[in-house]
């Protein structure tokens, strides 16, 4: 609901450029957090079982794959907590 004072349009248009651009940046850079974080998503949930399934494929022994997929994906989380929106 607008406010009825009337010194509501004394904002100065440099502080209204600027109070504009840090809100775009904010919005920014949650979009790209969230797109990091769809990424991640999308790079544990599809190659690491394509992944862990060529390797059975080549007989290598079940203990090994999932091994190297616990590792794979402590070393996802690892990478993923030095981007950005989690620093």
């Amino acid at each position: 609901m607008p406010s009825s004072a009337d010194d509501s349009d004394d904002v100065d248009p440099e502080t209204e450029r600027a109070i504009r651009r840090a809100v775009r940046e904010e919005i920014r850079g949650g979009v790209r957090a969230l797109s990091q974080i769809g990424g991640g998503l999308l790079l544990g949930f599809f190659a690491l079982p394509a992944l862990a399934g060529v390797l059975l494929v080549l007989d290598v022994p079940l203990l090994v794959v999932l091994f190297a997929c616990v590792g794979a994906l402590l070393a996802l989380g690892a990478y993923a907590w030095g981007l950005p929106p989690f620093r």
